[in-house]
C-alpha cells in the first residue's frame, strides 16, 4: 500500500502542476489574475474553498498523527501541501505513516518481518 500512496503523491503533483504551468505560461506569476480567475465562478469558487478547507484538515492530521506516532520528515507532508496541494501532501503523509507503522510493527514484533514476506 506504501508505493500506491507514493505513486499518488506523486500524479497529485504533476496534475495540479501541469495546469498551474499553463497558467504560469499566459500570465507570468500574476497573483491579482490568479486570485481572479480563482473566485470568478461559483463552481471555482467552490473548488477554491474546498481546497483551502482540505489542506488546513491536512495539516492538522499531519500534525497531530505525526506528533502521536513519533514520526520523523513531517516537514516533507507540510510542504507539498503548502506549495501543491492536498492532491501530494496526503498520499505523501500517508505513505511516510505506512512506513512509520511497518517500521513500529517490526521493532516490537520481529517475527511480523516473516509474515509480512509470507502474506
Amino acid at each position: 500500500m506504501a508505493i500506491f500512496y507514493l505513486c499518488l503523491a506523486f500524479i497529485g503533483a504533476v496534475g495540479p502542476y501541469s495546469f498551474l504551468g499553463q497558467f504560469l505560461m499566459t500570465h507570468g506569476l500574476n497573483f491579482q489574475e490568479l486570485s481572479t480567475q480563482l473566485w470568478a465562478s461559483p463552481v471555482s469558487s467552490f473548488f477554491g474553498i474546498n481546497s483551502i478547507v482540505a489542506s488546513v484538515v491536512t495539516l492538522l492530521f499531519v500534525f497531530t498523527e505525526g506528533r502521536k506516532l513519533k514520526m520523523k520528515g513531517l516537514w516533507l507532508p507540510f510542504l507539498a501541501t503548502i506549495a501543491v496541494g492536498v492532491s501530494c501532501g496526503l498520499p505523501l503523509f500517508l505513505y511516510l505513516r505506512r512506513l512509520n507503522l511497518d517500521r513500529i510493527i517490526t521493532a516490537d514484533n520481529p517475527q511480523a518481518i516473516h509474515e509480512k514476506t509470507v502474506k
